[in-house]
């Protein structure tokens, strides 16, 4: 029998000086920061040495954090990375209500962001820094320095290829609706989750007129995250789902029996973002560890463990999914999901499937 590993489970600046200077906390106070030099990249690595240690929260296929943490550690030894692993929403709410009371545990935030990412940029949750790597990425990975897009995510449908004939595969949004299907398809609930809401607003968008009615008469079955979905169809408590496709290549690697396609009509990106904290309590190891999630080996240890397509210019594919620029008519999701809109979205899934 096969064994498989499934997860549990959203101005581009040039680097000024040869050195790579740049804009990073350091131990002296306000008045002497304001006259001193921007110290250099090698300085920023020395101090990170001395700080031995950092804490990043973040959202990442849990069986690829490890891994990732020890290839970091491969080229960073004197650094001792610990990690707290949430979905968006929690970590997202944790790092909030942390700051706002003054708690600085996190150094560095890797998530899927929604509207407070945004907020959290206008009340300073985030420092201002040039990553050294920067140059190697499209400028629109870069928020005004601060926050930095690593990976994407891209909805898609998969199915249980034991399950599923290959002539019954589904192969647009639409074939969730269908009949056959009633009381075999499987979803993350668009009230748990961003990347959902966002690909409903994609379905409104298309034409596809109350989605949550629609399912509910089809007999939706909701799983709480891309792992509890995976779950559900190896074991074939449903036969198809939609899935964000986070876990999807590590799965394919292992050979698991599930058939995938993002639909030729188009589906929705989530960004996985990172941020260095403004207040964060070791800056310079967070600095380096953002840096080098960015690097050419950093990027690739995303790629491999984690399983998102990631940003850096010049990336190979997954090596069992297309890369984002091959995906069909791929939109942002962020650009499309308001806060207003996301609010009417989560309350009328809500309403129709009787959840307060």
């Amino acid at each position: 029998m096969l064994s498989y590993r499934i997860p549990t489970r959203r101005s581009f600046g040039l680097v000024a000086a040869a050195a790579g200077a740049l804009a990073v906390a350091t131990l002296a106070g306000p008045a002497a920061q304001a006259q001193a030099p921007s110290p250099s990249w090698d300085q920023v690595v020395a101090a990170a040495k001395k700080e031995g240690t950092l804490t990043f929260y973040n959202n990442l296929q849990p069986n690829g954090i490890e891994p990732l943490l020890a290839k970091f550690k491969e080229a960073y030894p004197d650094i001792q990375p610990e990690q707290i692993r949430l979905g968006s929403n929690p970590l997202i709410e944790r790092f909030q209500t942390e700051f706002n009371a003054g708690r600085n545990i996190a150094d560095v935030l890797i998530t899927f962001p929604d509207e407070r990412i945004s907020e959290g940029m206008k009340a300073g949750w985030m420092a201002e820094w040039t990553p050294p790597e920067l140059p190697n990425f499209p400028p629109e990975i870069n928020e005004a320095n601060k926050v930095f897009t690593l990976q994407y995510a891209r909805e898609a449908i998969i199915w249980n290829k034991s399950k599923v004939k290959p002539a019954d595969a589904p192969k647009e949004w639409t074939d969730l609706f269908d009949p056959k299907w009633k009381g075999k398809v499987g979803m993350n609930p668009p009230w748990r989750s961003v990347s959902i809401q966002q690909v409903v607003a994609f379905w409104e968008d298309k034409g596809i007129t109350n989605p949550a009615q629609k399912l509910k008469d089809n007999e939706v079955r909701f799983f709480e995250g891309s792992g509890g979905i995976i779950q559900a169809v190896l074991r074939g408590d449903v036969s198809v789902a939609e899935l964000t496709d986070l876990p999807l290549n590590p799965l394919l690697e292992d050979g698991a029996p599930v058939g995938f396609v993002y639909p030729a009509s188009g589906t929705t990106l989530s960004a996985n973002k990172a941020f260095v904290a403004a207040k964060a309590p070791h800056p310079n190891a967070a600095r380096v560890f953002v840096n080098w999630l960015m690097t050419k080996d950093g990027q690739e240890a995303l790629q491999k463990y984690c399983g998102l397509s990631v940003t850096r210019k010049g990336a190979p594919p997954l090596s069992n999914l297309p890369a984002t620029s091959q995906v069909p008519n791929v939109v942002d999701g962020e650009k499309i999901l308001t806060p207003q809109r996301q609010a009417k979205i989560i309350n009328e899934w809500r309403t129709v499937f009787g959840i307060q």
